[in-house]
C-alpha cells in the first residue's frame, strides 16, 4: 500500500515523498522506505535573560527571609536574657543569712561587691583595753574633780536634798535617805560625791535613759529600737548590726560637730542635775574652774558614749552592790557580744570599786 507524506521544506514549503508500506509477518503493516522527517528545531540550551533575572530575584528574597528569621530569633533571645536578669534581682524584703551570706527567700541574686562585702567595710571592734582605758581616765577625772572643787566641812543635815536621788538610790540598791546621810557625814562624803558624779555622767553613756550624751536624733532612735536588753536574740543581732553601720556612717559628722548647740544643752542639763544634789558642798570662789573641768569630763564622757554606741556589742555600767557596800565607781560589763549574741552571764570588762 502506498501513502503520501507531506514534509516541510527548509523554506517553509511542503514537499511530498512517497512511502511504501509492506505487510509484516504477523499481518501488521510495516512502513518501508523513506519516512517523514522534521526540519531543525530552535536551540534550547541555557536560560533566557528574563529567566535568569527571575531566579536572581527569587534567591534574593529567600536570603532576606532567612536573614530576617535569624535576626528575629536573636532579638527574642536578647530580650529573654534581659528579662531573666531583672527577675533575678533580690526582693527588698528578702532575708539574708549572716552565716552563709545567701538569700533565704527569692531567686539567686546578682548583687554588687559592696552589698555582699558590707561586713568587710565595717571597722573591727575596738580592743577591750581601749574601752577600759577610757573608763579609767574618767574615773581619775572624777576623783580629782571631787578632791579639788568640794569641801569636807560640816553642814546641817537639812541642807542635803533627797528629792533628786531616787534614780541613783534605785541603781545602787539603797535609799535616798541613806545617800543623804552619807553626804552629811564628812568621812563618807568624798566617796558619795564620786558616786553621784559618776552616776550623772556614766549613766548617760550606755543608753536606756531619756538623758543621753549621744546626739539628740541618734539618742531618740536608739531608745526606740528594740534589742538592747537582750530579751530577743534575733532583735539583739539586728540591733548590733544597726549600731555598727550607723556609727561608721556618722563618725565623721560627730567628730566635726563637738560644740553644737545640742551637746551644750545636754551638758547644761547634766550639770543642773548634779548641782541639785551637790551644791551645798561646792567650794566658794572656784565655780569658773569647776565649770570648765566639768565640761572636760562631760566631753570625754560624750565621746566615750559614741565609742560604745559604735561597737557591735552592748555595754552597761553596774552601780548595784550585792554586799551592801557603797559602789564608789561602777563596774562595766558587756551584755551583747561582738557577733550580736546575747551574753549570759555578762562579760566583765572592769570591776566595781567599793568603799571599804
Amino acid at each position: 500500500m502506498t501513502t503520501t507524506s507531506v514534509i516541510p521544506a527548509n523554506n517553509g514549503a511542503s514537499t511530498f515523498k512517497p512511502v511504501t508500506s509492506q505487510p509484516s509477518v504477523n499481518g501488521s503493516t510495516v512502513n518501508e522506505g523513506p519516512t517523514a522527517s522534521v526540519g531543525p528545531l530552535p536551540a534550547q540550551k541555557g536560560l533566557s535573560g528574563g529567566a535568569v533575572a527571575g531566579v536572581a530575584i527569587a534567591m534574593l528574597l529567600v536570603g532576606l527571609l532567612i536573614a530576617g528569621a535569624i535576626f528575629f530569633f536573636l532579638l527574642r533571645r536578647q530580650k529573654k536574657k534581659r528579662y531573666n536578669l531583672v527577675q533575678t534581682q533580690p526582693s527588698p524584703h528578702a532575708l539574708v543569712n549572716d552565716a552563709t551570706r545567701t538569700l533565704e527567700k527569692g531567686p539567686t541574686a546578682v548583687t554588687s561587691a559592696y552589698a555582699t562585702n558590707i561586713d568587710d567595710m565595717l571597722p573591727q571592734p575596738v580592743a577591750d583595753d581601749t574601752i577600759t582605758d577610757a573608763v579609767l581616765k574618767l574615773r581619775d577625772n572624777i576623783k580629782n574633780h571631787v578632791r579639788t572643787y568640794y569641801h569636807l566641812s560640816s553642814i546641817p543635815a537639812a541642807s542635803v536634798s533627797q528629792a533628786n536621788m531616787d534614780q541613783l538610790a534605785t541603781a545602787t540598791g539603797t535609799s535616798s535617805a541613806r545617800l543623804a546621810s552619807m553626804l552629811s557625814n564628812t568621812s563618807t562624803r568624798a566617796e558619795t560625791l564620786r558616786l553621784i558624779l559618776a552616776w550623772i555622767v556614766l549613766s548617760r553613756c550606755t543608753g536606756g535613759r531619756n538623758e543621753s550624751l549621744l546626739p539628740g536624733e541618734l539618742a531618740a532612735i536608739d531608745m526606740a529600737i528594740p534589742g538592747r536588753d537582750g530579751s530577743n536574740a534575733a532583735q539583739s543581732a539586728m540591733y548590733s548590726k544597726w549600731k555598727t553601720v550607723t556609727g561608721t556612717l556618722l563618725h565623721e559628722r560627730i567628730s566635726q560637730n563637738k560644740q553644737d548647740s545640742d551637746r551644750k544643752q545636754k551638758f547644761a542639763i547634766a550639770v543642773a542635775d548634779l548641782d541639785s544634789i551637790v551644791a551645798p558642798f561646792v567650794q566658794n570662789g572656784l565655780e569658773p574652774q569647776r565649770s570648765k573641768n566639768l565640761d572636760m569630763i562631760l566631753t570625754r564622757s560624750a565621746n566615750f558614749a559614741f565609742l560604745l554606741f559604735s561597737q557591735p556589742g552592748s555595754f552597761r555600767f553596774e552601780f548595784f552592790s550585792e554586799h551592801g557596800g557603797l559602789v564608789v565607781f561602777p563596774g562595766l560589763v558587756q551584755t551583747i557580744g561582738d557577733q550580736g549574741q546575747v551574753l549570759g552571764p555578762p562579760r566583765v570588762l572592769l570591776e566595781k570599786e567599793i568603799a571599804t
